[in-house]
C-alpha cells in the first residue's frame, strides 16, 4: 500500500522543526502566522522581543534551511510552502487567535494610518482574532478599495469576513447587514452573475427594516435588472412596478428615472421600440442634466438602442450620435461598464459596412471590460467581433474569438450570449460553405431565440437561415424562412440588415 505523500516532500527529507528549542519554535509560531513573507519589525511588536535575542533566533532559523533573508535583513520568507503549512498546523485554535490578535495589534501600532496594501491584512488578523468590531471596520476598507480597483472576486472575499463579523457582534445590525448583501450582490453583478446577485438583492431585502422605503425601491431596481439580465422579463415589471409606488410615495425622481430607463430596456428587447422611446423620454424628464450626468449619459444609451432599430434608416445615424454623446460624458466620469455597452453598440450600428471603425469601437469595449473585469462583458465583445473579422476575410480571428467567447460565457448564467454564439457558429460554417453544419447551428440558435421571446433576434435567425439556404440552392426552404420572418413581424428587422432582406426577397422573387 503505498503513501500518500505530501507534494514537494520527500519520505527521506528530514523534519527542520525536529529539535528547536522553544523559543525558535515561538518565534517560528508567530512568522507563519503572519504569512510566506514577514517584516521583522512586524514580528518584533507582535512577540514583544527585544531585536537582538529575535535577530539570533532568525538566524538560527536561517541557518537551519526554514527561512531566507530578504531586503537587508528588514523582511524574511519562508523556504518552503509546506513547511509553513506545518508550523500553522500545529498551533491550537485558542492559541492561534491570541496569536492573531497580537499581530493585528502590532501592525495597528506601528501602521496608525495604514497604507492600501496594510489595510486587508489588518483585517484578516482581527478577523482571525475574532476581535469583530475592528475587523469590521479593516474589511470593510479592504473591500472598498477592491471594489475601486474593479476586482469584484477580491471584493467578495473581503466582504463574506465583514458578514461574519457582523453576526458576531451584539445588537441590531440588520441595516448593515442589508447593506453588505447589497454590495455583495453588486460585485456578482459586475462578474456578469445575475443569478447569484439576486440571491443576495433578495437576502438584504429581507434584512431591510420596513420603514426604510427608498432603500427598499433601490433594492426592487437592483433584483430587476438582475432578473433581466437572466430574460425573466415579467418577475421584472413586478419588481419595478412595485419600486415606482415606494418611489413615488417618497417623491424620489432619480429613482423614477432609475425605473422607466430600466423598463426602456425591457422595452427593446420585446421589440416594443415605441414604447420604448416613451419610457426613455419619460427618464430623462426626471433627471437635471447637470446634477444627473451619469445617468442621463446612460439614457442617451438607450435612446441610440431604440433608435438602432427604428424603421428608419436615418435613425441609425441618430442613434450614433447619441452613443457618441454619452461617451463624451462618461469618460470623464470613468463608468466604464456603461463606455464599453456604448462601444460595442456603435460597433453593432456601424454593421458590417464598416468593420475596422467597428474592431476599433469593440477593441475599446474590450478595455473597459478588463479594467472593470466584467467576463460577460469581455465575452460579448469577443462574438460580436465575429462578422467583422470575416468580413476583412480574417476566418481564424473570427473562429478564434467565437470559441473563446463561449468558453468564457458557458460559466454564466446569459441564455442571450449562447444565442448569439450559437448563430455565429453557423455564420462561420456558412463561410466554409459547410451547409449541413451551418443549418444545424442556425437551428440551435433559432430554438433558443424562440425559447427567449426575442422577437429582433428570432427574425435575424431567420434572415440568416434564409440567406443559407439560398445560397445552398434550396429556395424553397428559403421562401419559408421569409415567411416565418413575415409572420414574427418585418417591422423587427434590424435596421443594418434592411439592405440585405429586401435585396434577398427580390433574388427569391417576393
Amino acid at each position: 500500500m503505498a503513501r500518500d505523500i505530501e507534494k514537494g516532500a520527500s519520505p527521506a527529507t528530514p523534519n527542520p522543526i525536529a529539535g528547536l528549542g522553544e523559543a525558535d519554535k515561538r518565534v517560528l509560531s508567530y512568522a507563519a502566522t503572519i504569512g510566506m513573507e514577514f517584516d521583522f519589525s512586524v514580528l518584533a511588536a507582535a512577540t514583544e522581543m527585544q531585536e537582538e535575542p529575535l535577530a539570533e533566533s532568525l538566524e538560527r532559523l536561517v541557518h537551519r534551511g526554514i527561512l531566507r533573508e530578504l531586503r537587508g535583513g528588514d523582511t524574511y520568507a519562508f523556504i518552503r510552502v509546506v513547511t509553513l503549512a506545518q508550523v500553522y498546523r500545529d498551533i491550537s485554535s485558542s492559541r492561534l487567535r491570541v496569536i492573531h490578535g497580537k499581530i493585528a495589534d502590532a501592525y495597528e501600532k506601528l501602521h496608525p494610518d495604514p497604507t492600501p496594501d496594510i489595510i486587508p491584512e489588518m483585517g484578516r488578523h482581527f478577523h482571525l482574532a475574532q476581535v469583530h468590531d475592528k475587523a469590521l471596520v479593516y474589511n470593510r476598507y479592504a473591500a472598498a478599495q477592491a471594489m475601486g480597483a474593479f476586482s469584484p472576486d477580491v471584493a467578495i472575499h473581503y466582504l463574506a469576513r465583514v458578514r461574519e463579523d457582523l453576526a458576531a457582534l451584539p445588537g441590531d445590525h440588520r441595516l448593515e447587514e442589508s447593506d453588505v448583501l447589497k454590495e455583495l450582490g453588486e460585485q456578482y453583478s459586475a462578474m456578469g452573475d445575475g443569478t447569484k446577485a439576486d440571491e443576495y438583492y433578495a437576502q438584504s431585502l429581507g434584512k431591510l427594516p420596513e420603514e426604510e422605503v427608498t432603500l427598499r425601491a433601490l433594492l426592487l431596481m437592483s433584483r430587476a435588472n438582475a432578473a433581466r439580465e437572466t430574460d425573466k422579463l415579467g418577475l421584472m415589471r413586478q419588481y419595478i412596478e412595485e419600486a415606482i409606488r415606494l418611489f413615488e410615495k417618497v417623491g424620489h425622481k432619480r429613482g423614477l428615472a432609475l425605473a422607466h430607463r430600466t423598463l426602456t430596456r425591457a422595452a427593446y428587447k420585446e421589440g416594443r421600440y415605441e414604447v420604448g422611446k416613451r419610457e426613455i423620454e419619460l427618464t430623462l424628464g426626471y433627471l437635471d442634466p447637470e446634477k444627473d450626468a451619469k445617468e442621463v449619459a446612460r439614457c442617451y444609451i438607450e435612446f441610440g438602442n431604440v433608435l438602432s432599430i427604428m424603421p428608419d434608416p436615418a435613425e441609425l445615424a441618430r442613434a450614433i450620435e447619441y452613443y457618441r454623446k454619452a461617451i463624451q460624458s462618461l469618460e470623464p466620469l470613468q463608468d466604464y461598464a456603461e463606455l464599453g455597452r456604448a462601444h460595442n453598440n456603435i460597433a453593432v450600428a456601424l454593421g458590417i459596412s464598416h468593420p475596422r471603425e467597428a474592431l476599433k469601437e469593440l477593441e475599446e469595449s474590450r478595455i473597459c471590460a478588463e479594467r472593470t473585469k466584467d467576463k460577460r462583458s469581455l465575452g460579448w465583445t469577443l462574438f460580436n467581433t465575429v462578422e467583422f473579422h470575416l468580413a476583412l476575410g480574417e476566418e481564424t480571428e473570427a473562429a478564434r474569438n467565437n470559441a473563446e467567447a463561449r468558453r468564457i460565457l458557458s460559466r454564466i448564467n446569459d441564455p442571450v450570449a449562447m444565442q448569439h454564439i450559437a448563430l455565429n457558429e453557423g455564420i462561420l460554417a456558412q463561410h466554409r460553405k459547410a451547409y449541413e453544419e451551418s443549418e444545424r447551428a442556425y437551428l440551435d440558435s433559432l430554438i433558443q431565440a424562440e425559447s427567449l421571446g426575442y422577437p429582433p433576434d428570432v427574425v435575424e435567425v431567420l434572415m440568416y437561415m434564409a440567406m443559407m439556404y439560398a445560397e445552398w440552392g434550396k429556395k424553397d426552404q428559403a421562401i419559408r424562412a421569409i415567411s416565418r420572418i413575415k409572420e414574427v413581424g418585418e417591422d423587427q428587422v434590424f435596421s443594418i440588415y434592411r439592405p440585405a432582406y429586401e435585396d434577398l426577397k427580390k433574388q427569391l422573387g417576393i
